[in-house]
């Protein structure tokens, strides 16, 4: 869905992501002792702060880290490898891409959405994405990406209330 770009958030309202860096973790769940795989992205904010976000598509986080490794995408590529490798396709985005923001969260499911600003002839124009995806924009057009300042004070505050789940080091993390 897109649709004319309509409110705009000030510098003061966002806080910019400076890094992002895929992770893999196996979790288990303590009541059943069952095993599942977590992956998800970390994202550095450059107030020093961390904003996560979990359940990305398995090629997407691959993809991100192929950027961020400068590593030679597989023989056999998805969209997300060949995309960033065509000249073409990272020039015609980044002309009109202005910037992604993360800018909501449906507390009932626990899902994210970004908003991904177009600019060019005039025109506005905002189109609201799955966020790794925008993010995966972003990094292939050298476009900058934010997170509201009301989302990350969301985040902090839930950790601080329920305790991290997890932490640094956790058995069974591991990066791609």
């Amino acid at each position: 869905m897109w649709r004319w770009a309509s409110q705009v958030l000030s510098e003061e309202e966002l806080v910019r992501v400076t890094s992002v860096e895929p992770f893999y973790r196996v979790v288990e769940d303590s009541r059943t002792h069952m095993t599942f795989s977590l992956v998800g992205l970390s994202l550095t904010l450059e107030d020093g702060g961390e904003f996560t976000l979990v359940n990305i598509p398995y090629d997407v986080a691959e993809a991100i880290k192929i950027l961020n490794d400068g590593s030679v995408p597989p023989r056999r590529q998805s969209i997300y490898t060949f995309l960033a490798s065509h000249e073409e396709f990272k020039e015609l985005i980044g002309r009109t891409l202005k910037r992604v923001i993360i800018d909501e969260v449906d507390l009932t499911t626990g899902l994210y959405t970004a908003t991904v600003e177009f600019e060019g002839s005039g025109i506005n124009l905002s189109v609201k994405m799955i966020p790794s995806q925008a993010i995966y924009l972003a990094m292939i057009t050298g476009k900058p990406i934010y997170v509201t300042r009301r989302l990350v004070e969301m985040e902090r505050k839930m950790n601080e209330e329920g305790g991290e789940e997890g932490g640094e080091g956790e058995e069974g993390e591991t990066s791609f």
